[in-house]
């Protein structure tokens, strides 16, 4: 068959992409669109991004409609069907139970309750968003992308349904607190509470935190912002980087705000690079195709970031269902209702639909089949499973003009949980932490709460005032990597769902070690490959001796290893494999394979939750396990001379079995690699056709250039990596750069449809421009929309 594939994926791939070609968008000249009130102009620069000029904020949404669709329709298509659970349509049994999950957790229910949520602004964006996609739908130069031919589809006209669904799903993939209660509970049911304490998220000692007293306000340069301050904690103060560095501290004397989102790569990419001028209105940056407006970027006076934040927002609860026609579920001493909804399901392939019944507690939904606990009832609490005005905070960040607008806009993100850093013209640098989270009434969350006791319930939430914050802190530097956020002076509880704080710990070094730091360090940082747990790792092994030759060439190589995980490093592909290793090898003893995996980071579902709260806190429990006499696990495992030998041993025999016995070509590079997959690659030889890569990359889940390992595949880049990056200079916003990956348009044929894979592997951003003038002189074509 391998045969067979060589010889037909070449000619199939040219006919293919010659198709492509021929289908590709107009991008110069002039279209009816209409509905516009005014003419709008869409300039696309050599990189395939396109700058809206517009009359009014309804013209430009419906171009950005327009123009989503043109490159990215396919995606969209997907986005839609992810949210509205109806992926099997198309794919058949493979995605019945992403499906399943989808109208479980009610993605469309809930942007149907958002849109009541929504300003009245906000809605006619929505609405001349969704006109802009059918508006290129029923255009005479529509031609759909190969992939609707190959699949025999018809796209449907877009709906402001569909985008309030989708906002849902960006908003839930933020979401892990629940799946590590699950967790959690299995550990203890296996090997005890007290074993499973030895395995419990404890935050590296020397890593920093956000800020540790959650608040710092500097008063002397609040500018009008005071209001925001409110509050006891006004004090001396998981997976993306971000970084606010004041001008003091800058080359230029004016901020910085930078940024690296990491997120699963893939193609189409996650994101659409786009500027939009309409009236007062300007703002650049990326957008997730399939809802309007700029989610991360600038505007002409304030930019911003995002980072996860990992706060503690929801929680598994155990029902006592009695189930029936009218299913019920006891509360204290008496019974709750429980709603039913019934699903129908369309599976390509069968006759009849899948029906789905969904129960609703007053909890949540009843989640128990979709996530493998089938064994007993659990409901998921969720703050982002609720109705919220989050949509209306972005619109409103874009349109922001200072701290107090920022302040504003924070306070309507009520989910998802995120750390948000800010920079304006003016010189002032801050940070806000968005999202709800409750105030239990008993516990901590970590573990499955009985859901018949009205002793476990949430009693309020965090006060917006309260949320860690900080406006022009006076060390001048706001670094968030997915960091613990607080210290444990902070009043309220916010969870210990963070990542290890490796990452953040070596941004705080780079920038510390210079006086003055400016874009050519930033850049630099991006492509930062230094891993500090590796080197910890390295001195617990010095002094570490063996009889065995193949142990023995294990630790040489990893003694001389400088702790730099670049992708021609040899000695950090010994550390990682031999890390994997060690941590299978201290865990498979007492839990088995499975939950191993698990605790290692592998999620329920590879789209809507690709992992959790014990992801890269796995090497944090193995250090510590090593430098523990008494652990139970190393005990379990037959010691920590054997369980570190043979870890040495198995490493050298997988390279030898894997790489060759020649060691000089154990390059990382080799076998780290990012890969990125198109949905229709799932089928050979579609995959040679339509997905590109894998390439060699460098780092690794604890390097500051994240390039995250998925357990169940622990060496190639398929969990997460930086999908944008950008470099903001508030002293002057045309200096301003940024990329995303693969490329800006979806489209099999394009020129823009992978070109930023190589830059993006090499670390390097394009200018984001930002005048009109900028555009023009990098002009790849001029498309003006007539009503």
């Amino acid at each position: 068959m391998s045969l067979l594939h060589d010889l037909i994926t070449p000619p199939l791939r040219a006919a293919l992409t010659a198709i492509g070609k021929r289908r590709l968008p107009t991008i110069s000249g002039t279209l009816k669109l209409p509905g516009l009130g005014s003419p709008v102009e869409v300039l696309r620069d050599r990189w395939g991004v396109p700058h809206i000029y517009a009359q009014s904020e309804p013209d430009a949404f419906m171009a950005q409609g327009y123009v989503h669709a043109q490159d990215r329709l396919w995606q969209m298509e997907l986005n839609r069907r992810t949210a509205n659970g109806r992926l099997s349509q198309i794919f058949g049994d493979l995605a019945l139970d992403t499906d399943r999950a989808a109208l479980t957790f009610g993605f469309r229910r809930l942007g149907v309750a958002d849109w009541e949520r929504l300003d009245a602004g906000l809605r006619r964006a929505m609405e001349a968003y969704a006109a802009g996609v059918n508006a290129y739908l029923q255009s005479p130069e529509y031609r759909a992308p190969v992939e609707f031919t190959l699949l025999g589809l018809k796209p449907a006209p877009w709906t402001v349904e569909d985008s309030m669904a989708f906002s849902r799903v960006m908003i839930w993939q933020l979401s892990h607190a629940w799946y590590g209660e699950l967790l959690r509970a299995w550990l203890i049911e296996k090997v005890g509470a007290e074993h499973a304490a030895e395995l419990e998220i404890d935050y590296p000692r020397l890593n920093p935190v956000t800020l540790p007293d959650g608040i710092e306000f500097n008063v002397r340069s609040a500018k009008g912002a005071l209001h925001a301050a409110r509050g006891p904690f006004l004090t001396r103060s998981m997976g993306s980087n971000a970084w606010t560095v004041a001008g003091a501290r800058t080359t230029t004397g004016k901020p910085y705000l930078c940024n690296d989102m990491h997120l699963a790569l893939g193609l189409p990419g996650l994101w659409y690079e786009i500027q939009i001028s309409a009236g007062a209105l300007k703002v650049g940056g990326v957008s997730p195709p399939g809802v309007p407006m700029v989610l991360v970027g600038h505007n002409e006076r304030v930019a911003w970031g995002m980072t996860l934040a990992f706060t503690d927002c929801e929680d598994l609860f155990v029902e006592q269902l009695e189930d029936g026609p009218a299913p019920r579920t006891r509360f204290g001493k008496g019974w709750k209702a429980v709603q039913v909804i019934e699903e129908a399901i369309p599976v390509k392939g069968r006759r009849q639909p899948h029906l789905e019944r969904v129960l609703v507690t007053h909890h949540g939904p009843i989640i128990s089949d979709v996530v493998g606990a089938s064994d007993r009832r659990l409901a998921v609490c969720s703050m982002a499973l609720r109705p919220s005005p989050a949509l209306t905070g972005w619109y409103r960040l874009n349109h922001a003009r200072g701290w107090d607008d920022f302040v504003a806009a924070m306070r309507l993100i009520e989910a998802p949980q995120l750390n948000v850093p800010y920079a304006d013209v003016d010189g002032n640098i801050g940070y806000w932490v968005t999202g709800k989270v409750p105030i239990r009434k008993r516990g901590d969350g970590r573990t499955p709460a009985p859901g018949h006791s009205a002793d476990h319930e949430w009693t309020g939430e965090v006060p917006f005032e309260a949320m860690p914050h900080t406006f022009n802190p006076r060390r001048g530097l706001v670094v968030t990597t997915n960091q613990k956020l607080v210290s444990d002076r902070y009043r309220y509880a916010l969870g210990r769902v963070y990542m290890n704080g490796y990452r953040a710990r070596r941004i705080e070094q780079v920038l510390g070690a210079k006086p003055k730091v400016g874009p050519e360090d930033f850049r630099a940082l991006h492509l930062n490959f230094t891993c500090l747990p590796g080197q910890e790792f390295v001195q617990r092994l010095r002094g570490f001796s063996t009889r065995d030759a193949r142990a023995g060439q294990a630790l040489e190589l990893l003694c001389g290893w400088d702790g730099v995980l670049s992708p021609d490093s040899i000695g950090g592909t010994v550390y990682e494999i031999t890390r994997t290793r060690l941590v299978r090898n201290l865990l498979e003893p007492g839990i088995g394979k499975d939950l191993s995996t698990r605790l290692m980071g592998q999620g329920f579902h590879p789209v809507l939750l690709a992992s959790h709260e014990f992801y890269g806190h796995d090497t944090v429990a193995m250090l510590r396990m090593l430098d523990n006499p008494k652990s139970w696990w190393v005990k379990q495992a037959g010691g920590r001379q054997a369980v570190i030998e043979r870890s040495l041993i198995e490493a050298i025999e997988w390279l030898r079995a894997t790489l060759g016995a020649d060691a000089s070509r154990w390059q990382w590079g080799r076998i780290h690699r990012a890969p990125f997959d198109h949905p229709l690659g799932m089928q050979k030889p579609l995959d040679r056709i339509f997905s590109r890569g894998p390439v060699p990359v460098g780092g690794d889940t604890d390097t500051p250039c994240q390039t995250a390992v998925a357990p169940e595949n622990p060496y190639d880049n398929r969990s997460w990596s930086p999908s944008f990056r950008q470099i903001v200079d508030l002293s002057d916003l045309t200096r301003s750069t940024i990329t995303t990956v693969p490329g800006q348009s979806g489209r099999l044929g394009s020129p823009h449809y992978d070109d930023f894979i190589e830059p993006w592997r090499k670390g390097e951003t394009h200018p984001m421009l930002w005048t009109r003038a900028q555009v023009e002189k990098e002009l790849e074509g001029k498309l003006v929309l007539e009503p």
